[in-house]
């Protein structure tokens, strides 16, 4: 198995995204996208304790599933609560990850940090940012019809302090040889949406010109702090 980081500061002071890569044992690998809500103070410090505190808990546990996940979650939602407290300061971080074992990968996701699966070249799955307009879009089908794109931005889960605000959500799928899985900050995705992504999978013969391309992208582009992870070339027995 294969993964590449990239991460950009953007046109922001300072890069609020923290990216892991951590291998759990000889089959399990743990990856990792925290992104530092930039509305509150001390975002980068946020996300560096989310990922210190996942990934610690989920490295020390037995059996990895959605129960384990929730958990390691929680401890997170603890030690944030806990700098609030110290320091009187508020603080808040999206979260996006993915473990892979095998020939099966296990996603979740609290906030706007996306995890895209592309199978034969095609997208396979993409997971749904918990944003105010996706809320709203389900609570009410005829919304779908207007423009609610100004609340693409607005995070309604995150984790903040408060586990009821924290709730993650879960897809997963096989892994298939050929298959690439992308974990990215809405930096990237607000500049390169799924189907870009597949068009530019396509288009690039290497995986190191498809990162070339998108970096280059993200270095003319990128406003806000911008980070992907892409995992490919995975263990596929058979």
């Amino acid at each position: 198995m294969k993964s590449t980081i990239i991460s950009h500061i953007g046109k922001r002071k300072i890069n609020q995204d923290f990216t892991l890569v951590k291998s759990i044992n000889a089959d399990t690998f743990l990856y990792l996208i925290a992104d530092g809500m930039g509305g509150y103070d001390n975002g980068d410090v946020a996300a560096s304790i989310v990922i210190d505190s996942v990934s610690t808990f989920l490295t020390n546990t037995k059996e990895l599933n959605e129960n384990a996940i929730k958990k390691a979650i929680n401890k997170a939602n603890l030690a944030v609560r806990q700098y609030q407290e110290q320091h009187h300061s508020k603080l808040g971080s999206t979260l996006g990850g993915i473990i892979v074992s095998g020939e099966t990968a296990r996603a979740f996701w609290v906030g706007d940090v996306k995890i895209l699966h592309y199978s034969k070249s095609k997208l396979s799955f993409e997971s749904k940012p918990h944003n105010l307009k996706n809320e709203l879009s389900e609570a009410d089908d005829s919304i779908d019809n207007l423009d609610f794109s100004k609340y693409n931005h607005v995070v309604t889960r995150s984790i903040q302090g408060d586990v009821k605000k924290s709730e993650p959500s879960f897809q997963k799928f096989l892994l298939n040889k050929g298959d690439k899985v992308f974990v990215c900050s809405d930096g990237v995705h607000n500049i390169m949406d799924s189907l870009t992504l597949q068009y530019l999978l396509n288009i690039n013969e290497t995986s190191g010109t498809l990162l070339d391309t998108i970096d280059q992208r993200l270095i003319e582009e990128a406003n806000d702090n911008a980070s992907l992870i892409l995992i490919e070339d995975f263990s596929i027995s058979g």
